[in-house]
């Protein structure tokens, strides 16, 4: 049996339920255009430079974004000196382009390390010299490497190589209509869906191209769709509570970054379903 002294009464009960009552409802975030905007052209921009049978094309749009990672990432963080940082990550970025437009056989990539290397190591001198960096190392440095992850997920896409990048093509598409459903759901009871929403419309949109290029329905076009709708749309939504989206440049930095950490993705079903 209960102890009277310790068993709540009904009038407890209903205060408790009051204070639950008065609390805020956890509302999602707002739409941010130009995070989506920003994802919406930078995908189909990837997916038409990818059609194309040079590499330059592909890889000039890999490293605008690229930059525009470097512009905004650091400012998106909230770091002190976001100009070095992002410098250091722009560096980076057209040293991973020059790298790869300089080797034209198997491994592609082969340079690649050398220039995010150099952008590791001035990533690490900067603070030296610098003190508004020394003053937040450890957010500094996380956002600057940061960064330089994501311009290396992004030249990994100009590695695809099957079917005249046909994936690259459906992953470009498949961003672009997450950031459709980004908008259109991110309200309230709609946020929750949000996620499987945008993976189905990226598989169906996967479908779609891979009919419209090559006249047939393929199980990776899906997967390419699905998986990068959802991961694409996590990124933003990781980043869609920060206030220095405010700022266009840091919106657009968010969006280009859901744009680019689709490569290892897409890179890695690449190869496994078609060599």
């Amino acid at each position: 049996m209960s102890n009277p002294e310790t068993a709540p009464t009904r009038a407890s009960r209903r205060g408790q339920h009051a204070t639950r009552s008065e609390l805020p409802a956890s509302e999602p975030s707002r739409p941010r255009p130009v995070v989506a905007a920003a994802s919406i052209v930078l995908g189909l921009a990837l997916a038409l430079a990818a059609g194309a049978a040079s590499p330059i094309g592909l890889v000039l749009v890999v490293t605008l974004a690229s930059l525009a990672v470097a512009a905004g990432l650091p400012r998106l963080a909230g770091v002190l000196a976001p100009t070095a940082s992002g410098l250091v990550v722009a560096a980076t970025a057209i040293g991973l382009a020059g790298a790869r437009l300089a080797t034209d056989t198997e491994p592609l990539l082969e340079v690649a390390p050398v220039a995010a290397g150099i952008g590791i190591v001035l990533m690490c001198l900067v603070p030296l010299v610098h003190a508004r960096a020394r003053a937040q190392l450890t957010p500094w440095l996380t956002a600057t490497a940061m960064g330089i992850a994501v311009a290396l997920c992004g030249i990994v896409l100009t590695i695809v190589e099957s079917d005249e990048r046909a994936p690259v093509v459906v992953a470009g598409v498949a961003v672009a209509v997450s950031a459709l459903v980004d908008l259109a759901l991110e309200r309230p009871r709609l946020h929750v869906w949000m996620l499987p929403v945008a993976m189905v419309a990226g598989g169906a949109a996967g479908l779609l191209v891979e009919l419209v290029v090559n006249g047939e329905v393929l199980l990776w076009a899906v997967l390419v769709g699905v998986l990068s709708a959802g991961v694409a749309l996590a990124v933003r939504r990781l980043v869609s509570r920060q206030q220095a989206l405010e700022h266009p440049v840091a919106a657009l930095a968010a969006g280009a970054t859901s744009v680019l950490v689709v490569g290892p993705v897409v890179l890695t079903l690449a190869r496994t379903f078609l060599g």
